[in-house]
């Protein structure tokens, strides 16, 4: 199933999902252009912490080494979204196994119709899922440009948006086919634009 390609055309994105594995495209970090991005109908911005887990021997091991934190701008258009992650894992025993410390993705998410289907085109592959009409549960696999000797060939990604509590929650799974081999556990807090009455902080004495 190494190289298994999913039906239909990919295009654009959410972003949340980046996770330990042997990916060689994180320079790609979205469309080249000249102009800014048009002004969406909405913009997210996300900041949180992936833990990751190894299966071994059949069961999940925790391993803290390739743990990341987060931030993802979210730009929602009505019929697509173009979102951006950078991630940076800061463990002193990180091993570079899933490329450099620092990294940032691009995903492009296209809405078909009304069903909640979509189609993605990211920095890691193209893909496609399926969301809920007001975007609070989303599922959603992509197919891993990654090398043939790669222990996985695809990212299985569950997501729930808790908008009153301003947190995200997701789930990645990295799969061979069916086979399970990493599981990142995400949680990131929503910030939203806000304007103060004065400072909000200030020099201590």
């Amino acid at each position: 199933m190494k190289n298994r390609k999913f039906v239909g055309a990919a295009l654009l994105s959410w972003a949340l999902f980046t996770l330990p594995g042997c990916h060689q495209a994180a320079d790609l970090v979205g469309p080249l252009r000249v102009e800014a991005w048009p002004e969406a109908e909405l913009t997210l911005i996300w900041y949180g912490q992936g833990e990751a887990w190894r299966m071994e021997e059949g069961a999940w091991v925790r391993r803290p080494e390739q743990d990341y934190e987060f931030s993802v701008v979210q730009r929602r258009y009505p019929d697509h979204w173009e979102s951006t992650k950078t991630m940076r894992r800061r463990h002193p025993d990180y091993d570079g196994s899933a490329g450099p410390r620092h990294q940032s993705f691009h995903f492009s998410l296209r809405y078909s119709d009304e069903s909640g289907d979509f189609v993605i085109d990211s920095s890691l592959g193209p893909g496609r899922g399926h969301t809920d009409l007001e975007f609070r549960e989303a599922q959603m696999q992509i197919e891993a440009q990654v090398s043939s000797m790669a222990p996985f060939d695809r990212y299985r990604i569950e997501q729930h948006y808790g908008y009153e509590q301003g947190v995200l929650t997701e789930t990645v799974h990295l799969e061979d086919g069916e086979t399970p081999w990493v599981r990142v556990e995400e949680k990131a807090t929503l910030f939203a634009p806000r304007h103060y009455e004065g400072a909000p902080t200030r020099l201590r004495r």
